[in-house]
């Protein structure tokens, strides 16, 4: 049985993919535990299919299409193609420090939770490279927004550091519908109607000025997004299968 299974969406990151995806298995190789990759290309414009499809390696499960649909989109494409006892996505940019991998693993070993997620916004958290202050503004205000909408305090919305029980993730996955940025705060309301028990471990981080975010285009689109989750909710669209 695979005990991990990490996901990888990626769109336009032919410069960096091969080498991260090279340390994500070296980071998986310390562990000791069977695992697999399962890289997914969204659609990208640019070469990284090709810089994928170099790797040649048994554990990478390559999933590609050709038009960009979203990284909400990407994730559930890969979750839901997964066979880990455990599944985690991460950003392809690799902000998130891979020590956490190891660390993720084992609290989900201990079954106390179904879900765990980065949480960048603590002040453990050990941030070695700040985002701009705008981009810190839209982000408290979208967690605070977020925080309404699903109607938990959660530090951390967007982190692209993510891991999930098997059956959490086949629960929440099938009922994903959102592609767009504001997916995350979507999983955990999904996660949050059907009483998953969800935990939040500090990250250490940093931000890549090379981010395919447009803060303010996002914002709005995300905006628009939790008003989506919300009628979703009222109308009984996600419900526990």
């Amino acid at each position: 049985m695979v005990e991990l299974s990490v996901i990888i969406p990626a769109f336009n990151e032919a410069h960096v993919i091969e080498n991260n995806v090279r340390q994500v298995i070296a980071a998986l190789d310390k562990l000791k535990i069977t695992y697999e990759i399962i890289c997914v290309n969204d659609g990208s414009t640019d070469t990284t299919l090709a810089s994928l499809e170099r790797l040649r390696d048994s554990r990478i499960n390559l999933l590609s299409y050709p038009e960009n649909q979203g990284k909400g989109y990407a994730v559930r494409f890969g979750m839901n193609k997964a066979l880990g006892k455990y599944r985690l996505f991460m950003d392809a940019d690799l902000a998130t420090s891979l020590d956490a991998i190891g660390i993720f693993y084992d609290q989900m070993c201990r079954g106390t939770y179904d879900l765990i997620l980065g949480d960048r916004q603590s002040d453990s958290t050990q941030q070695r490279q700040h985002q701009p202050l705008y981009r810190r503004i839209l982000g408290r205000i979208f967690t605070l927004l977020s925080c309404l909408c699903v109607g938990r305090n959660i530090n951390d919305f967007t982190c692209g550091f993510k891991i999930f029980s098997s059956p959490a993730s086949t629960l929440i996955f099938n009922q994903q519908r959102i592609n767009n940025w504001a997916f995350d705060t979507e999983l955990i309301y999904i996660a949050v109607l059907n009483k998953l028990r969800i935990g939040q471990i500090p990250v250490a981080w940093k931000h890549q000025p090379h981010s395919k975010v447009r803060a303010m285009r996002d914002i709005v689109t995300s905006l628009r997004d939790l008003l989506r989750i919300r009628i979703n909710g009222m109308t009984c669209c996600y419900t526990k299968k």
